[in-house]
C-alpha cells in the first residue's frame, strides 16, 4: 500500500511497494501529480520493467557488447562496435532506452540511407539485436525497431554489349589517322 506524506519544502511523496519487494518513492507539488507518477510507476511494475531504471543507450551497448557479443570472431565483433560507434551512438547514445521510439530508429536508418544495402542491413541488424535483449531483459516494454526497413537502392539497368555495326565501325575509323599506306589506325 502506498504512504502519502506531505513533506515541509510542500512537496507531497508517496512510496510505493513493488512486486519485487522493494519501495519506491515519488514526489510531486500537486496530489494529481503525485497520482500520475505513482500510476506510472505501478504500470512499470505491472508489466515487468525495472522500475526506476535509467539506462542509456550507449551504457546498454557497452554491456550488450561485452555480454552478448563475447565470444565472436574479432572481425565480428569488430564490426558491431564499428557500426555502433559510426551510426547509432551520435544520435540515440545519449537517450534512456526507455525513451527510444521508432522515430529514432529511423532517423538513424535516414541517415545511412546513402550507403549500401549492406551497412544499412549491419546498422539495423545491430539495433534490434541491442533493443531485443533490452526487451529480454524487461528494460524496455516495446522494440523500437519492430517494422523498420532498410533504404532499397534502384538497381541500375544492365545493358547489353552489342557489336558495331559496318556504318558505325567506318565512321569511327575515320575519326582517327592513318600511320602507313598499309591502313593501320595509331590509337
Amino acid at each position: 500500500m502506498a504512504k502519502l506524506k506531505k513533506r515541509k519544502d510542500g512537496m507531497y511523496q508517496k512510496s510505493v511497494l513493488l512486486s519485487t519487494g522493494k519501495r519506491k518513492v515519488v514526489y510531486a507539488k500537486t496530489l494529481a501529480e503525485l497520482q500520475a507518477k505513482e500510476d506510472a510507476v505501478k504500470n512499470e511494475d505491472k508489466s515487468g520493467l525495472d522500475v526506476g531504471n535509467h539506462t542509456l543507450v550507449g551504457e546498454w551497448a557497452k554491456q550488450w557488447l561485452k555480454v552478448y557479443k563475447f565470444g565472436l570472431r574479432q572481425g565480428t565483433y569488430e564490426m558491431y562496435r564499428r557500426v555502433y560507434n559510426n551510426n547509432i551512438m551520435e544520435l540515440l547514445g545519449a537517450m534512456e532506452l526507455r525513451d527510444v521510439k521508432p522515430v529514432h530508429i529511423k532517423k538513424v536508418m535516414l541517415s545511412v540511407a546513402a550507403k549500401s544495402e549492406s551497412w544499412q542491413d549491419k546498422v539495423l541488424l545491430t539495433m534490434r539485436q541491442m533493443f531485443r535483449t533490452a526487451r529480454q531483459n524487461h528494460l524496455i516494454i516495446d522494440d523500437p525497431t519492430e517494422g523498420i526497413k532498410i533504404t532499397k537502392h534502384s538497381k541500375a539497368a544492365v545493358q547489353k554489349e552489342m557489336a558495331l555495326s559496318d556504318e558505325q565501325q567506318h565512321q569511327l575509323l575515320d575519326h582517327f589517322p592513318l600511320v602507313s599506306k598499309g591502313q593501320k589506325y595509331s590509337f
